[in-house]
């Protein structure tokens, strides 16, 4: 097994005042902070509140952008009609393909807070893609809850990348294996709130872990209500 440690003191930070970002991955980074894989982008977001707190108007274009809203509402609109308010728990998936612009704010009295996570596509140039996966707190309570998926399935998003993410919540002392779906993949693991190990590292909140050359990752949370986000990507 080869493993790669993130830990959150070690986030890049970004203050623009109206958003705090603490970034996994830039382009200018060390090596193991440029990407993980196909994941390129891992940003941890609070925009305060205010109706235009947030990203006005902007393109993307040939990326794969999930986005998690972890606490508060998103109001998403883009130029294809894709507009509505987005509460936690919740997951927008985008196939930017050919090209999108989209409008990204805070849609509450109450601090957002999102993931915003970034893959490169399988295929450049396809047309765009939209989705929305709302779920609820006790459906990923004590179960590993896929929620992104290669294959079109019911209750997951899809988009143009051999992509699983999966969340979930557990109690203290709980034993998860999670098998890999291929040989030449590999698992970030990020610890959204909580303690958890893996292998012989310990992680606590917002830290994260690299895994790959490994079949399957032995994870145990070592404390209550523990909550992890797993994303298995193409090495």
């Amino acid at each position: 097994m080869k493993k790669i440690i993130h830990r959150n003191s070690t986030r890049m930070p970004h203050d623009m005042g109206w958003i705090k970002i603490l970034a996994s991955f830039r382009p200018d980074a060390e090596n193991s902070r440029i990407h993980f894989g196909t994941l390129v982008n891992l940003d941890d977001a609070e925009i305060i509140p205010g109706e235009k707190n947030g990203f006005g108007f902007h393109p993307h274009k040939n990326m794969e952008i999930i986005s998690l809203i972890l606490d508060g509402t998103m109001d998403h609109k883009d130029r294809a009609g894709n507009n509505g308010l987005i509460v936690a728990p919740a997951v927008q998936a985008i196939s930017s393909g050919t090209g999108i612009l989209h409008n990204e704010v805070n849609g509450d009295d109450t601090p957002l807070n999102m993931l915003q996570i970034w893959f490169l596509p399988n295929e450049k140039g396809i047309e765009p893609n939209y989705g929305v996966l709302k779920f609820t707190e006790s459906s990923f309570i004590n179960e590993l809850k896929e929620i992104v998926s290669p294959i079109p399935q019911k209750g997951k998003l899809t988009i143009s990348q051999n992509v699983r993410l999966s969340i979930g919540q557990f109690q203290e002392n709980t034993n998860l294996n999670y098998k890999l779906s291929e040989k030449n993949h590999g698992v970030y693991l990020l610890v959204l709130e909580g303690i958890a190990l893996v292998d012989d590292t310990v992680l606590t909140r917002r830290d994260a872990i690299g895994v790959s050359e490994t079949d399957d990752i032995i994870i145990t949370t070592t404390e209550k209500n523990t909550k992890l986000l797993i994303i298995e990507v193409n090495l």
